[in-house]
């Protein structure tokens, strides 16, 4: 289907500005890396800084942890530290908070410090913000 068809069907259903939006988005995230390469280290870089798509990204990470953890995958740990460290390395402060609190709050994951090897390193730099966010909840 060429994209100017797409676009207008887009567009029909929500309207122009939205569907102009949702199209550009939709390039974007198709240079997304899989979350599950994220999480089992496979990828360690982003290519794109594009806040929606790196927002997007974040909900997809929390969502194959939740699932890792319903499944008791025995390497969550370590899923979860390439999670953080992942963000750490490739977000803003902004997103890494929000990620965090995306994950405690929306997603309930179950975070052990004393099992993570990048708990220090990220309660050091954003600790403060992230307790400031789950306050202000």
């Amino acid at each position: 289907m060429p994209e100017s068809t797409l676009t207008d069907l887009v567009a029909g259903a929500v309207g122009e500005g939205l569907a102009v939006k949702f199209m550009n988005h939709r390039k974007i995230s198709g240079q997304l890396p899989n979350p599950s390469d994220i999480l089992s280290g496979k990828v360690k870089d982003l290519k794109t800084k594009e806040i929606s798509a790196m927002y997007s990204l974040t909900v997809s990470l929390c969502y194959e942890l939740q699932q890792a953890h319903i499944n008791k995958e025995k390497n969550w740990n370590d899923m979860a530290d390439r999670f953080f460290n992942y963000m750490m390395d490739n977000f803003e402060t902004e997103l890494v908070v929000m990620g965090a609190k995306i994950a405690l709050t929306n997603y309930k994951l179950p975070f052990d410090p004393s099992k993570l090897k990048s708990f220090d390193r990220f309660h050091k730099k954003f600790g403060k913000y992230v307790i400031t966010a789950m306050e202000s909840k």
